[in-house]
């Protein structure tokens, strides 16, 4: 099993890439730039902090 960031640090380390919506960050995981330690489903690997996309990305919307 991978070992992934702890879920504050994987979400600021998003965040800072200034992605708008889901399918912006669909084409970055598909890109080949994404760490090995983050996610590209964060929802599954943190089941208990995921609150959204919007929280994931950090654009303040509930659903994306």
């Amino acid at each position: 099993m991978k070992k992934f960031r702890d879920f504050e640090s994987a979400r600021e380390f998003v965040r800072k890439l200034n992605f708008k919506n889901r399918e912006e960050w669909r084409e970055y995981c598909k890109s080949g730039n994404k760490p090995d330690d983050i996610p590209t489903d964060p929802s599954q690997t943190y089941k208990k902090d995921f609150k959204g996309v919007g929280d994931w990305l950090g654009t303040g919307r509930v659903a994306d």
